[in-house]
């Protein structure tokens, strides 16, 4: 009988546990979006708990996103994007970092997906106390956590050009992003502005894949937007990246690798002509231009079509065949101001037979200011004891770390990870200060580089 009581009892208990228990609904707001080097990752949850929850241990929570567990680091008060507000009735979680979280694109190609699931739960033998009221589980959860995020993409302007298709009659239309910080625009000065072309797997209509896709979205932090300079000015670059809806490299003949024009050579100019008419204060003198891959063919397709109007170019990994450059080309662009950068061990396009040859040429020709970052390997910098894929040498560039270039010579190059070469172009030991210096209208000054 007494052991009948106490098993009666202890049901009593179970069930009044039970009865005070509770699950906490939470709806899913937005996720938030960082950029890696070679990857993209949810790293923040936007949600809208319920209940007003004024404290709240991020210990006790877990989030699933696409399948793994990830740590909650921090948990602040919010609104629904994500902006700390004290009295927000919104819940921000911020994530561990983790390397398996790159969310990739559809196979369609140029859209983000929105499947994507995501989950908030509460770790095992937790509870979460609001007032009189004991929450032992939390229900929210998406399958569609992409159809909305935020991201560094956000501090961006968008906007579309319409114009003339090159090679055939019609029509295209481009999608852009600018960066207009109102820093620039009071300063009472002409400022600097940075051109980025994308690669081939970023084409389409939604301009947040070109930054997002390759780190595009660095060049508006800090450590690069330092390296420019105004006299008088606030310091800084205006950033625009333009977006053609398939490959820069398409011609009316097909895919081409500079035996025809491209599709976009005077859309894009235009674009940019157009893009400059509407910011008098931008610096018609310091307009430089890069791009990566199919974007860096682009860039070398941009100084061939319209030599000294870009103060400087970057072209990364760029697919500009060499023996697509005619000699009279190569003369022209002997006198443009060139930074290439790849890495020799690039499988996707070769750097033999790209801007090695294409920089030798140059330099046979008398350039005096083109230079080229030969790369080993790429290492990576987010994770420093990751190799990855050689194509990839705008991680270099968009980690800031495109320091030195090959000497000025028609021998051999000698690749190194130690920044590229051994020589300091103009004695700048960056290529963003070297961009920076590069003015259409400045006086002749010697032009040699520094050995270090």
């Amino acid at each position: 009988m007494k052991n009948f009581k106490t098993i009666l009892a202890a049901m009593a208990m179970t069930v009044a546990a039970a009865a005070g228990a509770q699950t906490l609904k939470m709806e899913h707001q937005v996720a938030g979006i960082t950029t890696y080097e070679t990857s993209t990752a949810v790293n923040l949850v936007v949600v809208k708990p319920e209940v007003r929850i004024d404290d709240l241990d991020p210990s006790v929570l877990t989030v699933n996103t696409n399948g793994v567990e990830r740590n909650v680091l921090t948990v602040y008060p919010s609104d629904s994007r994500g902006a700390f507000n004290p009295e927000g009735e919104y819940l921000a979680l911020g994530l561990e970092k983790s390397a398996e979280q790159g969310i990739g694109l559809s196979k369609a190609g140029s859209v983000w997906k929105e499947e994507y699931d995501l989950k908030v739960g509460l770790k095992k033998g937790k509870v979460i106390k609001v007032g009189k009221q004991k929450f032992t589980a939390i229900e929210c959860g998406t399958d569609k956590a992409l159809r909305d995020f935020i991201s560094e993409a956000d501090y961006f302007s968008k906007g579309t050009f319409t114009g003339r298709l090159t090679g055939k009659p019609g029509d295209v239309t481009l999608t852009y992003a600018s960066y207009e910080p109102w820093s620039l625009k009071g300063d009472g000065v002409a400022n600097p502005l940075v051109i980025w072309l994308h690669g081939g797997g970023e084409g389409g209509v939604d301009v947040s894949i070109t930054l997002l896709g390759n780190e595009v979205v660095s060049l508006i932090r800090p450590e690069i937007q330092s390296h420019f300079t105004t006299e008088g000015g606030a310091g800084g670059a205006y950033v625009l990246s333009v977006q053609c809806p398939t490959m820069w490299m398409g011609t009316s003949k097909g895919f081409g690798h500079g035996e025809y024009p491209s599709l976009y050579a005077d859309v894009l100019k235009s674009c940019i002509d157009d893009f400059v008419d509407r910011h008098p204060d931008i610096d018609r003198n310091r307009i430089y231009l890069g791009g990566c891959s199919n974007g860096g063919f682009m860039t070398m397709h941009m100084l061939i079509r319209n030599p000294r109007y870009f103060a400087a170019a970057y072209p990364t990994c760029e697919a500009y065949l060499d023996q697509n450059i005619s000699d009279n080309e190569i003369k022209r662009l002997a006198e443009e101001n060139i930074w290439f950068v790849q890495s020799y061990d690039d499988t996707t396009v070769e750097a033999e037979t790209h801007c090695i040859s294409t920089f030798r040429r140059l330099v046979k020709a008398g350039a005096k200011n083109v230079w080229m970052s030969m790369f080993e390997t790429v290492q990576g910098m987010d994770n420093p004891d990751r190799k990855i894929m050689g194509h990839f040498a705008w991680c270099y560039l968009f980690n800031d770390a495109v320091t030195m270039s090959q000497e000025q010579s028609e021998g051999d190059v000698v690749p190194t990870n130690n920044g590229g070469g051994t020589v300091a172009p103009q004695g700048h030991a960056n290529i963003f200060d070297w961009m920076n210096a590069q003015v259409l209208t400045a006086p002749e000054m010697p032009q040699h580089g520094r050995r270090r």
